[in-house]
């Protein structure tokens, strides 16, 4: 592993354990990917904006593959791994647009928004179901 790699792996495996939750919902993940990006911003000025995003992408497959640490538990990693395959290169052009302050939702940002919107009419719908138990 680079150690530019194994640094930004660290650092948001650092980030997730500051959390302390058993599970990550979608505002989890989109701030620690905004973080991160801080993140990589901040430490490695020297690397284009690619090579920025695919350490990103690299250092969250990381954790999924080889972090075993006690925090990051099966759930958490599975969706980590959700994140990665579905949302994260959205959020990350989503970042890149809104710093550059001509954002548009596009086709892969809509579907990302109806699945947010989807998980939690879950959530309303499973809150409601238990507290209509006697």
């Amino acid at each position: 592993m680079t150690t530019n790699l194994e640094k930004v792996s660290n650092h948001i495996e650092e980030c997730i354990i500051n959390l302390t939750v058993d599970t990550l919902n979608p505002s989890k993940l989109f701030t620690l990917t905004i973080q991160t990006i801080e993140y990589l911003e901040n430490e490695y000025k020297g690397l284009s904006g690619i090579e920025k995003k695919n350490l990103l992408i690299e250092a969250f497959r990381d954790l999924c593959e080889n972090v075993k640490h006690s925090s990051l538990t099966e759930q958490i990693k599975k969706d980590i791994q959700f994140f990665i395959d579905n949302d994260l290169d959205t959020v990350i052009e989503s970042v890149i647009q809104l710093s550059k302050g001509d954002f548009e939702i596009n086709k892969k940002q809509q579907q990302m928004i109806i699945r947010c919107l989807l998980k939690l009419c879950q959530c309303f719908m499973k809150k409601n179901k238990n507290e209509s138990r006697p």
